[in-house]
């Protein structure tokens, strides 16, 4: 993959960036403005790529796995005098079917994408009823409604329930109630964020005036009150002896 990656990076940036519009670069400091920094990405959670890092991140171990099972399909045909030899190479079209899956799970996954610079904000979202294709939206400003609410899917929910992940709503209207429920309205709804991710949002866009305790000078001398009466003690006048 690093191969593959050192070459990808040596064609034309014109013709990358007609490509990676489909794939979400998983870098995108050549798409940034003049002096413009990230503050924040937030991501789909990880087990919504749980089947991609399974295969990119330990690919060897599980195409020698493969390899031992073929051997001992192979031994065990060759022992019973069983010659159908197209059952020891099932487990390599399973690894076949799994890494296909893995790399559209792995599209699927870098399709969404919401990313905080101290510019814009970009939000990645998959392109309605096409394949593979991101529509990439830029606001100015900050959304004014941050709201988390379960996924509609069961699997997805089970996975929630356990991780704290939750579905981001992120509009720039207020909340609909109706009857007696508040839902957002006219939102953008980003699958399964992790809560930390979500926390990291919300210090963004709902930061506190001067960021935390301000120092208090008074102009002048002030007038201090005790709640209950105080002893006085008298201090001896001085005589004129002691003066001298």
């Amino acid at each position: 993959m690093g191969l593959v990656g050192a070459y990808w990076r040596r064609l034309p940036e014109h013709l990358r960036w007609n490509i990676e519009d489909t794939f979400q670069p998983e870098n995108l400091e050549e798409r940034l403005l003049p002096n413009e920094e990230p503050q924040l990405e937030i991501r789909l959670a990880w087990y919504r790529d749980i089947v991609g890092r399974l295969i990119f991140d330990h690919f060897r171990k599980i195409l020698g796995a493969t390899l031992v099972i073929v051997v001992i399909l192979l031994i065990v045909m060759v022992a019973t005098a069983a010659f159908n030899w197209y059952f020891a190479f099932t487990p390599f079209v399973l690894l076949l079917a799994l890494a296909g899956y893995a790399v559209k799970e792995r599209i699927e996954y870098n399709q969404w994408r919401l990313l905080k610079t101290n510019a814009r904000l970009i939000i990645s979202i998959p392109q309605p009823g096409s394949l593979f294709l991101v529509d990439n939206i830029e606001l100015k400003g900050l959304p004014q409604v941050v709201d988390t609410n379960w996924s509609k899917s069961p699997l997805w929910r089970l996975f929630q329930f356990f991780t704290g992940a939750r579905d981001l709503y992120l509009s720039l209207a207020a909340y609909r109630f109706v009857e007696g429920t508040a839902r957002v309205g006219d939102a953008l709804i980003i699958p399964d964020v992790m809560p930390d991710q979500v926390f990291a949002l919300r210090r963004l866009i709902f930061s506190i005036p001067g960021g935390g305790p301000q120092k208090v000078t008074f102009a002048g001398p002030q007038e201090v009150i005790f709640p209950s009466p105080q002893k006085v003690v008298p201090v001896p006048e001085e005589s004129d002896d002691d003066a001298e």
